[in-house]
C-alpha cells in the first residue's frame, strides 16, 4: 500500500505540468490603447492570456501604490509610446506549448 502511494507521488512529482499560458516582458513604456480588463498585481494573469489575445499587451504599472496591470487591445509590435511607465508584455499563449516540447 505504502509503495503504490510513493510511486503514485513519484509520478505527480515527475510528470510535467500541462502547458500554460505565457506573458514575455518586451518593454518598459506605455501603448496606447482601449483597455480591455484589468487585474490586480505587478505581473500578468496567466489566464488572460489566450490564443485569441495573442500577439496583444498587457501594461503592468508597478511603480504604484496599488500595483495592477491593463490588457490592451494592441498588438504589441504596434505599440508606439504613450504618457505612462509601465512594464510592457506580450501574449505568447503557446511560449509554454513549445517549451513543453522541447524537453
Amino acid at each position: 500500500m505504502i509503495r503504490q502511494i510513493v510511486a503514485g507521488l513519484c509520478m505527480l512529482t515527475l510528470a510535467s505540468p500541462p502547458a500554460q499560458a505565457g506573458w514575455r516582458l518586451v518593454d518598459e513604456g506605455d501603448c496606447p490603447g482601449r483597455q480591455l480588463v484589468g487585474s490586480d498585481g505587478d505581473t500578468p494573469d496567466a489566464a488572460l492570456c489566450t490564443p485569441a489575445f495573442a500577439g496583444r499587451t498587457a501594461l503592468c504599472f508597478t511603480q504604484v501604490c496599488n500595483p495592477g496591470c491593463q490588457y490592451i487591445d494592441v498588438l504589441t509590435q504596434d505599440c508606439r509610446g504613450g504618457a505612462e511607465m509601465a512594464q510592457v508584455y506580450t501574449c505568447e499563449p503557446q511560449a509554454d506549448a513549445r517549451r513543453d516540447a522541447g524537453r
